[in-house]
């Protein structure tokens, strides 16, 4: 169990992140992230421990109006800080951040077969599988996620950011929790609705399982 929230639309986004990330640290003691944009570049603090640990000094280091953060528990993968989520990577696609809740129960099986194509792993959690499938893709980086995720099998919940886009999704049975709610005209996306309590946000609704949700700019679109 992990917990997951994300801000786009905000200029405090790396504040109301940390505090979304308070309100869940139920959900995952091991580690906590947090990934923003600015000017085209993503801003990365990533630590173990607690939520007031990691980010004991604040989030100033963190510009940006679009951010995403993570708590972990470990479910695949030691407790290391190269497991310590979001994880970042360069692809084709640009540079992209990605923190997941979830089990993917074939993820060894891609995994082996991906490096036996030459793919190199920098963690050991199954999530960076998705990364590694979604890098092979083509098209839109929505698009590549959605072929991405049709290889894979288990429960899951994950939202991706990358330099102009912020996409979540739940997984087709929906056995992970995630919700989106709103703060004035920002987009908020969180594992439980205790997160947007704490920050203010109105629930608009839950994800529904097999969805996609596409932040960018102000507008927002749903795929299934």
């Amino acid at each position: 169990m992990c917990g997951i929230f994300a801000v786009s639309g905000r200029p405090d986004a790396a504040e109301l992140t940390q505090l979304g990330l308070f309100s869940l640290q139920h959900r995952g003691q091991e580690s906590a992230g947090i990934v923003t944009i600015k000017n085209g570049e993503l801003q990365v603090r990533i630590g173990m421990g607690l939520v007031s640990e990691v980010f004991a000094d604040g989030v100033e280091a963190l510009p940006g109006r679009v951010a995403i953060g993570h708590v972990r528990y470990a479910t695949t993968g030691g407790s290391h800080i190269r497991n310590a989520q979001p994880l970042v990577f360069k692809t084709g696609h640009g540079h992209l951040a990605i923190a997941h809740n979830g089990n993917l129960t074939n993820a060894i099986q891609i995994k082996h077969k991906l490096e036996g194509r030459g793919a190199i792993f920098q963690s050991t959690t199954d999530s960076e599988v998705i990364v590694h499938l979604l890098a092979r893709q083509e098209g839109p980086v929505e698009d590549a996620l959605i072929a991405s995720l049709r290889q894979v099998e288990g429960a899951y919940s994950l939202i991706l950011l990358t330099i102009d886009k912020l996409i979540a999704v739940r997984d087709p049975y929906g056995f992970r929790p995630l919700v989106l709610g709103r703060i004035g005209d920002a987009h908020i996306f969180a594992s439980e609705t205790t997160a947007l309590n704490l920050i203010g946000a109105e629930l608009v609704r839950e994800i529904e399982p097999g969805e996609m949700v596409i932040v960018e700019g102000t507008t927002i679109k749903s795929l299934k």
